[in-house]
């Protein structure tokens, strides 16, 4: 990672997390969690986004491949899974944190994974599954 960071700073690149806060809670304990890896990597040089998902609205997706067979956004537009899009790709990397609700990650956020990696129109990368 050291070395990552030292190569990239040598040649001008500037890296950028987003990090997606899946709790309702917006000071909860997955927000201070994610708040301390945010600190982390600032220090080391690296920019970071906190997306806090809390209590908005995220649909599932209804496999109306939209994405797919017109080449754009999630036809979902009042939910968070366009502007978590738009975020990404701005960004070289992702950090998900969730509190654990009866054995599974927060329910909005589980809505939320799936579609993204298709949403932007774009062909699912071939190390995600949509």
């Amino acid at each position: 990672m050291q070395f990552l960071l030292y190569l990239c700073s040598q040649i001008g690149i500037l890296m950028k997390i987003l990090l997606i806060n899946g709790s309702p809670r917006k000071a909860g304990n997955t927000y201070l969690a994610l708040n301390e890896i945010a600190k982390s990597l600032e220090q080391e040089g690296i920019q970071t986004e906190l997306v806090q998902l809390g209590t908005h609205p995220v649909r599932s997706c209804i496999v109306c491949n939209t994405c797919k067979t017109k080449g754009g956004p999630c036809v979902f537009d009042d939910d968070l899974c366009n502007q978590v899009v738009q975020k990404m790709s701005g960004c070289d990397g992702l950090i998900i944190g969730s509190p654990v609700y009866y054995g599974q990650p927060n329910g909005g956020l589980v809505s939320l994974i799936p579609p993204l990696p298709s949403a932007d129109g774009a062909e699912p990368r071939p190390h995600c599954r949509p």
